[in-house]
């Protein structure tokens, strides 16, 4: 049998996942949502399940596993469905910025930003290997990050509570709080016990970030935008700095909550001070086979990982 390419891309609320043949050709995508009917995150042990369900009619293949996002136990990405008779060949751990790289057409001298419920951003050299790499654990100075999944709903939240407060009647607002799933006394105790939303149910704050390119265009979603813009301007400029590159790089989008709305807005921005923006639209799934693919020698961020047979 022929080796097929599963590429995985897990975030916070659901895992992407995507099988190809050599020659390219899709032969499965589908999402799998991570919390369950009660609306309880599901643990990575069901996780594991129900991929393996989804590549039963591939366990005749060989199969090499590309999985990007935050994986807590890579091993286990590689073992379980080996014990379950699955003939795993490789396994790849990186972040989900390759991802969303891997649906351009990768030119190089690049820096990629993959924005979901947590974002990561890094720069290619003109060989796509990876120079520079920050996260919320930065290899350089912090850098505030706005487009993000968790900061749009505490934004959001934190708003509504002042709004609450003061008594002071919008559509966003009534919006915001129907979202939530809460009476408004609950609510504002909650946002006011817990601003970071940790005990807040995750698909009442995931349920959220849409609102954001709902009202792009209105106060004060406006200026929260325009303060993320100005930090992905500066989140650049760093990457720039650091790295000394012969041209100005390409600065790829990518990530469930860039909206056509928000790009237009960030590319317009971005555009008028000189920095070329694409941006990646596609399944990140099929986009961490592509990058691997079409990369196969490049060096990866330093926490990738790989395990073989």
């Amino acid at each position: 049998m022929d080796l097929l390419d599963v590429g995985l891309d897990k975030g916070f609320s659901k895992t992407n996942l995507a099988v190809a043949r050599a020659d390219g050709q899709l032969l499965l995508e589908t999402r799998i949502e991570h919390f369950d009917s009660d609306q309880r995150p599901i643990t990575e042990e069901r996780l594991l399940d129900v991929i393996a369900q989804q590549l039963t009619p591939f366990k005749a293949h060989p199969l090499s596993l590309f999985v990007g996002g935050y994986v807590q136990l890579p091993r286990s990405f590689f073992d379980r469905p080996r014990g379950s008779g699955f003939d795993v060949r490789t396994l790849e751990v990186f972040t989900d910025v390759h991802n969303h790289y891997g649906l351009t057409d990768m030119p190089g001298n690049a820096v990629t930003v993959a924005c979901g419920s947590h974002w990561n951003a890094m720069y290619y050299d003109d060989a796509n290997n990876v120079i520079c790499f920050a996260s919320p654990c930065a290899i350089w100075d912090y850098v505030p990050h706005s487009f993000e999944g968790s900061t749009f709903a505490c934004f959001l939240l934190a708003w509504w509570s002042q709004t609450w407060e003061r008594g002071t009647p919008s559509p966003l607002a009534d919006e915001i709080l129907a979202r939530s799933g809460l009476s408004p006394a609950a609510l504002h105790d909650t946002v006011k016990q817990d601003p970071q939303l940790s005990t807040l149910s995750p698909p009442s704050w995931l349920a959220l970030g849409p609102l954001i390119s709902q009202h792009a265009n209105e106060e004060p979603v406006a200026s929260f935008l325009d303060q993320g813009i100005s930090q992905l301007q500066h989140l650049y400029d760093q990457f720039r700095m650091q790295v000394n590159p012969p041209s100005s790089p390409l600065l790829v989008l990518g990530g469930s909550i860039w909206s056509s709305i928000l790009f237009e807005r960030v590319e317009g921005a971005l555009a008028r001070v000189g920095i070329p923006t694409r941006h990646s639209r596609g399944n990140p799934a099929h986009g961490a086979i592509r990058f691997r693919r079409a990369n196969p020698g490049v060096q990866l961020e330093p926490w990738a990982s790989r395990i073989t047979r």
